[in-house]
C-alpha cells in the first residue's frame, strides 16, 4: 500500500528527523510505499513564531534580532549548518506529496507531538482534509496540551470528530491516551515511539565529522537549556574528573569542548560512541537506550516532563533520573551500572506489542 506519513517533517531537530526516518523505514520494511505528506503548519495561537519556523524574506528581521543579536554568531551558524544537513537528509531519503492531493491508500499520523495545540490546531493531523478515508494513528502525542486547554480553546469538537473516524488509534504516552479515550470513547493502546520500534542497522552509519577520537561525554539538550552556571559546571566538572571531552551533537552549547552539526543518523552514531550521555529530551533518552549508553536524565522541564517521565517509567530507567543537575548527582547516577539485559528485554517487549498494533492496523485497511 501507499501510505502517507503526517508528522512534523520539517523541524530542524534531530529527534523529530529521526522519528520520521524510523517511521518511513519501518513502513518500507513491512512492504509498503511511504510518502511524507506536506502541509503548512498553523501558528494561530502564537503567530510571532511563524517568522522563526516558516523561513521567508519576512523572517529576516526576526532572525537578525533573535538569533544573531540575542544568541550570537556561533549558535546561529551552527543552526544554519544543521538546517542544511537536515534538509539534504530529507531530500535524499524521502518522497513527498501534499496531504490533500496525495494518491494514498492510508495515512499514518505520528509520531511526535502532532496533536499538540502549542502553536495552533493542524486539522489534517486529526484527519480533516486528508485525501484518504483510512487514517491510522501511530504513537501521536498531545505533549503538554490537556483537556482543559482543548475545551477552553473550543477545539474539542474539531479534534474529537476527526479522531473518531480513524480506523486505528494509539498514543505515545498515558496523557495522550486519556485524552483520546475521553474524546472518542474508544480504548487506546500506548505504543512505542518509532525510534524504539525500528531496529536501526547502526554498523552502516558513520560518525559525524568532528567527533573526538578521545573518550567523550555527549550533552544533548536544546540550546536554551543547560545554560545555568551551576548546571554547566556540574557537567564540565564531572567530565574533567573522568577524562572525558564534552560533545554537543545536533545542538549548540558554547561551553562544550566540541559542537557538531550533523544529520539524525550521524547524531545517533555519535551518541552510540559516547562513554556517557546527559540529556533532558525524549529522543535523547531513546537514543541512549537503543545504543545502550550509560545515561543521566534530567526532567525538571515543564515543556516535556509528562512524556519524559512516562517513557522513563516504561523503560525502567527511574534510577537514571536527576531532578537537579549537580556534580554529586552525576557521580551517583553514573556509578550505577546500566542493566542492559533488563533494559533490552523491556524494549523488545514494548516493540513487539507496538509492532503487533501497527501490523493489525494496516491489515484493517487492506481488507
Amino acid at each position: 500500500m501507499k501510505i502517507g506519513i503526517l508528522t512534523h517533517y520539517d523541524v530542524n531537530n534531530q529527534g523529530a528527523q529521526l522519528q520520521l526516518y524510523a517511521s518511513y523505514m519501518q513502513l518500507k520494511s513491512m512492504g509498503h510505499e511511504p510518502v511524507v505528506l506536506t502541509y503548512r503548519k498553523n501558528y494561530d495561537l502564537v503567530p510571532e513564531l511563524e517568522l522563526r519556523n516558516q523561513i521567508s524574506v519576512a523572517s529576516v528581521p526576526y532572525i537578525l534580532k533573535h538569533f544573531l543579536w540575542e544568541k550570537g554568531l556561533g549558535l546561529t551558524w551552527h543552526n544554519v549548518r544543521k538546517y542544511r544537513k537536515n534538509k539534504h537528509f530529507r531530500l535524499s531519503h524521502f518522497q513527498y506529496a501534499s496531504y490533500c492531493h496525495a494518491d494514498i491508500d492510508a495515512a499514518y499520523v505520528g509520531a511526535d507531538e502532532v496533536f499538540s495545540l502549542e502553536l495552533g490546531a493542524n486539522m489534517m493531523m486529526y484527519g480533516h482534509g486528508v485525501n484518504t478515508d483510512s487514517m491510522i494513528a501511530y504513537a501521536p502525542s498531545f505533549g503538554q496540551t490537556g483537556m482543559e486547554r482543548i475545551e477552553r480553546l473550543h477545539f474539542k469538537e474539531l479534534i474529537g470528530s476527526g479522531l473518531s473516524r480513524f480506523v486505528a488509534l494509539s498514543a505515545r504516552d498515558e496523557r495522550t491516551r486519556s485524552i483520546v479515550e475521553a474524546l472518542t470513547g474508544r480504548e487506546v493502546p500506548v505504543v512505542c515511539d518509532p525510534v524504539l520500534l525500528y531496529e536501526f542497522p547502526f554498523e552502516r552509519y558513520e560518525l559525524p565529522e568532528g567527533t573526538p577520537r578521545k573518550p567523550y561525554l555527549v550533552v544533548y539538550s536544546y540550546d536554551a537549556r543547560f545554560v545555568s552556571p551551576s548546571e554547566v559546571e556540574a557537567i564540565r566538572s564531572y567530565a574533567r574528573s573522568h577524562g572525558l571531552v564534552t560533545v554537543s551533537p545536533g545542538t549548540y552549547h558554547g561551553w562544550c569542548d566540541v559542537n557538531i552539526a550533523c544529520d539524525p543518523l550521524q547524531w545517533l552514531k555519535c551518541i552510540g560512541g559516547a562513554e556517557a550521555v546527559v540529556t533532558d529530551t525524549f529522543h535523547g533518552t531513546i537514543a541512549a537506550t537503543i545504543t545502550c549508553r550509560p545515561m543521566a536524565l534530567t526532567y525538571s522541564r515543564e515543556v516535556n516532563s509528562s512524556k519524559m517521565l512516562d517513557l522513563v517509567s516504561r523503560l525502567g530507567l527511574d534510577d537514571r533520573l536527576l531532578p537537579d543537575l549537580t556534580r554529586e548527582g552525576l557521580e551517583q547516577v553514573f556509578s550505577r551500572t546500566l542493566d542492559v539485559p533488563s533494559l533490552d528485554a523491556r524494549v523488545k517487549e514494548f516493540r513487539a506489542a507496538s509492532l503487533n498494533y501497527l501490523t493489525n492496523a494496516l491489515k484493517s485497511v487492506q481488507r
